[in-house]
């Protein structure tokens, strides 16, 4: 289950709106209790994909370090990403499922013509293959 804060589901909407029509993107910093997510934070980041930022982000890894350090000084992880879908469902696309990895969480907010709509949280199923094409993903419970 994905357990996430008021603060950091507001974040996500606010990043995801301001970005459109372009895919709004960050991390989600907090703790793993037993298998749930706790996300306290969504810190945003940029989206360097300048080819096609409509549909695919490219986290900037200035922000990816910033963020990671920033939340290990607080005793904190980054447990997950976040983007949004511009006019697209809330649901991992093959361009999501190739570039996933390890025990994150990956929370995708769906915006519709510059507004939100809806919000889903997503996992790697265990038996995820390699090569990454073939992973699969788990919709979460967000609480």
């Amino acid at each position: 289950m994905l357990v996430i804060s008021a603060q950091a589901v507001a974040k996500i909407i606010e990043e995801a709106q301001r970005a459109y029509p372009h895919e709004g993107c960050g991390m989600l910093v907090g703790r793993r209790e037993g298998e749930d997510f706790v996300v306290t934070e969504a810190p945003t980041a940029a989206n360097e994909n300048t080819d096609r930022p409509k549909v695919w982000y490219d986290l900037s890894p200035e922000d990816q370090l910033r963020i990671s350090r920033d939340a290990q000084k607080r005793g904190l992880d980054v447990i997950g990403y976040y983007h949004s879908h511009p006019d697209h469902p809330a649901a991992p696309s093959e361009g999501d499922r190739s570039r996933a990895f390890g025990s994150f969480v990956y929370v995708i907010a769906s915006v519709e013509k510059g507004k939100y709509k809806v919000m889903t949280a997503w996992t790697l199923d265990d038996e995820m293959a390699f090569p990454e094409h073939t992973a699969k993903f788990t919709r979460v419970e967000i609480k």
